[in-house]
């Protein structure tokens, strides 16, 4: 159960008050108190929305050519041939900053 009740509270001189915060009110009004934005150059935000514009374009196309990329199935390397190798005997020696191959 909800219960409402209303009190009125009448302070001597209401009327006034009233009347002088009407006045305050239409004294100023609400477009002085508000701050007007800053005035900016039109050619700045022109510039400013091409560079968002392009930056998108850019994201787009490297999201494709990632997709693309993924999409694509890679082949192995081909296997080398099994080539039978003649093995010589080496032996390497270090000399200073070279080394030297001795093969017989």
């Amino acid at each position: 159960m909800i219960l409402r009740t209303h009190t009125t509270v009448k302070a001597p001189g209401g009327r006034a008050l009233a009347a002088m915060t009407l006045l305050a009110c239409l004294a100023f009004p609400a477009a002085a108190q508000q701050q007007l934005p800053a005035p900016r150059d039109n050619a700045t935000e022109i510039i400013q929305l091409q560079n968002r514009i392009q930056r998108q374009q850019f994201e787009q196309q490297q999201q494709l050519n990632r997709q693309i990329d993924r999409q694509q199935v890679t082949q192995p390397p081909a296997p080398r041939p099994q080539v039978p190798t003649f093995r010589q005997n080496c032996q390497i020696t270090l000399s200073g900053n070279t080394y030297v191959r001795n093969c017989r």
